[in-house]
């Protein structure tokens, strides 16, 4: 699920492997989808839908979807893989919808990316019909962190800008808080977690590294010397085979989803 940040661009360049990196999208998508829980026939908005793992789903479902996306890209993968759902290149800051047009929107790992999360729950609030739902999600702090120290370790010492360690999204974002400042009631939150294995040391790799390149467009780590980096990665692989030995290595991903509502 992609976000209108300064980041846009490493989704532009993914567009096409973007679910592949990241096979858990799907089922974060699925359960987003499940708690905002439209009826079949609801008109849904999905903000940021990405290669669309909630927008599909709930054109699957019988909702009249809407998908937007920053990325170019991303937009025209949508629209080859569901010709039904109308897709278009959209900020998620400011929405080309009047108002009350839709029932539901949902926004899947977005608004903790946004420059100005107040801004696109304002115009989240303004599209919905009263009594609309909102459901959102970002995600939480890993379980089983200590089994990751080494990593927080490591990266904290090659790339100290990247790392905010114990601190959890919710922290730099509340979500609570930015509902209830844009009008939006009857708020709930639902915690999901999802392991998901990682085949070996290489496996796990190739997911860092694909990331760096994000990390690096959005000044979050400095690019490292050619030395510093094939450090880096042999003292990365060097951990990942010590974890992998003792007990297998998996992502226990965490999201934190929110539903709310405009009041009728």
């Amino acid at each position: 699920m992609t976000h209108t940040t300064q980041s846009w661009q490493w989704y532009e360049q993914n567009a096409q492997i973007y679910q592949e990196m990241d096979p858990a999208t799907v089922e974060f998508g699925r359960q987003l989808l499940d708690y905002a829980d439209p009826p079949p026939g609801a008109r849904l908005l999905d903000v940021g839908a990405g290669r669309g793992a909630v927008a599909g789903q709930a054109a699957a479902r019988g909702c009249a979807v809407t998908a937007i996306d920053a990325a170019p890209s991303m937009v025209t993968q949508l629209r080859e893989d569901f010709p039904g759902i109308t897709v278009s290149r959209m900020d998620a800051h400011r929405f080309d919808f009047a108002d009350g047009e839709f029932d539901v929107v949902t926004a899947g790992f977005v608004l903790d990316l946004l420059s100005d999360p107040a801004a696109a729950l304002a115009e989240t609030r303004r599209v919905l019909r009263p009594g609309g739902v909102v459901a959102l999600s970002v995600p939480g702090l890993l379980p089983h962190r200590e089994r990751w120290q080494w990593l927080v370790d490591l990266a904290q010492e090659f790339y100290p800008t990247a790392i905010q360690e114990d601190t959890p999204p919710e922290a730099t974002v509340d979500i609570p808080t930015l509902l209830a400042g844009t009008g939006f009631t009857g708020q709930n939150r639902r915690d999901f977690h999802l392991p998901v294995p990682i085949a070996g040391p290489l496996a796990l790799w190739e997911l860092f590294a694909a990331r760096l390149p994000m990390a690096e467009s959005t000044g979050a780590v400095v690019r490292q010397p050619r030395d510093r980096a094939e450090e880096f990665r042999r003292r990365f692989l060097s951990g990942a085979r010590r974890m992998h030995a003792g007990g297998g290595i998996a992502m226990d991903r965490h999201m934190i989803m929110y539903r709310a509502a405009k009041p009728s």
